[in-house]
């Protein structure tokens, strides 16, 4: 694995991961975030040639490091990861497993890493994932994947309290990347879901979640 790194002084540039060799296997996908703190605290989640989810992070003295396996997954599976904007860092990271579903791994400070509670269909091999939070309230926490099953873009949504089938639903293509991005707008979350709809062929497609609900943003996305 490499990074590139940009700052203002030296524009972009390779980053420090390159020099430490970390290996993956070559049909790994890659995770990214960054955690709450005044350092520059990053995770990076990949697959290994055995199959399993790694973690490798560095921490404020800028040392890449390798961190917690996640355990064995689908070869090639897609990877999300998002990070709860909490008062202490809590960590969720989902992917595929080798029957079909998909699993979360939850990471807070007082319990390390766990098995998440997301009881997630069966879909098909190496579906694409997406994944986004925001908080609701001081101490409430929303989180929203995304994947595709059977062509169609689906979701799964946690209030606080529980995971429970959400209410978006829309045809995609065959093999399409996901993306998504949230944040809060007065008080309600707003969400932005991107993939390919088969407009225009092979054009980005959006939907718009504000107000509580669901509908069309730009159909066929224009190139930057």
């Amino acid at each position: 694995m490499k990074d590139m790194a940009y700052d203002k002084s030296k524009g972009w540039h390779e980053g420090s991961l390159g020099k430490k060799r970390f290996m993956t296997a070559p049909y790994s996908k890659l995770a990214a975030c960054h955690l709450k703190g005044p350092g520059m605290t990053i995770r990076v989640y990949c697959q290994m040639a055995d199959s399993t989810i790694q973690e490798y992070g560095v921490k404020d003295d800028r040392n890449w490091e390798k961190m917690t396996n996640l355990g064995s997954a689908m070869p090639g599976t897609d990877i999300a990861c998002t990070v709860l904007k909490t008062s202490e860092p809590k960590i969720r990271v989902y992917f595929q497993h080798m029957e079909h579903g998909i699993i979360e791994k939850c990471y807070d400070s007082k319990h390390s890493w766990y098995d998440g509670a997301a009881k997630f269909p069966k879909v098909q091999p190496r579906t694409s994932i997406a994944c986004t939070s925001y908080m609701t309230g001081s101490d409430t926490v929303g989180i929203r994947v995304f994947f595709n099953a059977a062509n169609m873009v689906l979701e799964m949504v946690y209030d606080g309290m529980s995971w429970t089938e959400g209410h978006f639903h829309a045809d995609c293509i065959p093999g399409t990347q996901i993306a998504c991005i949230s944040w809060i707008h007065g008080s309600h979350p707003d969400v932005r879901v991107y993939f390919q709809a088969g407009h225009e062929i092979s054009a980005i497609t959006e939907y718009v979640w504000t107000q509580g609900r669901w509908s069309s943003g730009k159909l066929a996305l224009p190139p930057a």
